[in-house]
């Protein structure tokens, strides 16, 4: 609403009032980010008027102030909103420790990013620019992660493709590469356990 924590209940309305008028589906036929802007204001605004949901919000923003999880604002459900987050998740895996990695919390992650409500505001907006983005970064973010973990995170990613042909072939070309390297790394302690075998028979044989 563009309030502080201070205001009246009286100043709460106003703003909503305002806020209702200027973002009203009416005002903006078929506009689905002013829809979105409209429900979010229209949540705020019963979340503020209603005791026991603005204790519960005040609580959850003073925990994400104490953890130093931001101010506990939220923007608007859109593709964009979510595309800040997935570029977020994206950085902050590109600079984990590969070896050291939790690879279930990363995708544990990336299913949040996909959950029912964030795949149903994409589909909703049809943004096909937009879901590329999210899909190619959610696979840069998934590739340090074994390809047995990320089968579940691609059958969603499938969904948000649809239809669309470059969005199916990164999806694709990502499934292909990480399947040979999972063959591949099947082969890797045998071979390297055969090489440290033959470097110990011929150091033994230089020996002699």
């Amino acid at each position: 609403l563009g309030l502080t924590p201070m205001s009246t209940r009286e100043e709460i309305r106003k703003q909503y009032r305002k806020l209702a008028k200027q973002y009203h589906p009416d005002t903006h036929p078929g506009d689905a980010y002013a829809a979105a802007m409209f429900q979010d204001v229209k949540e705020a605004y019963e979340t503020l008027t209603q005791p026991a949901r603005k204790e519960e919000w005040l609580r959850e923003r003073w925990l994400r102030q104490a953890t130093h999880q931001g101010q506990g604002e939220t923007a608007p459900l859109t593709p964009f909103s979510l595309l800040e987050k997935v570029l977020r998740f994206e950085r902050s895996v590109s600079r984990m420790d590969v070896f050291r990695m939790d690879h279930q919390g990363v995708v544990n992650t990336a299913k949040s990013l996909l959950s029912s409500e964030n795949l149903e505001c994409l589909e909703k907006f049809h943004e096909a620019d937009m879901n590329r983005t999210i899909i190619r970064h959610l696979l840069l973010a998934l590739d340090p992660v074994p390809f047995s973990h990320t089968q579940d995170i691609l059958g969603l990613l499938d969904r948000l493709a649809g239809q669309d042909p470059e969005s199916r072939r990164m999806i694709s070309g990502f499934r292909q590469s990480h399947a040979r390297k999972q063959r591949a790394g099947k082969w890797t302690f045998p071979l390297v356990l055969l090489a440290t075998l033959l470097i110990c028979f011929l150091i033994w044989l230089g020996s002699r």
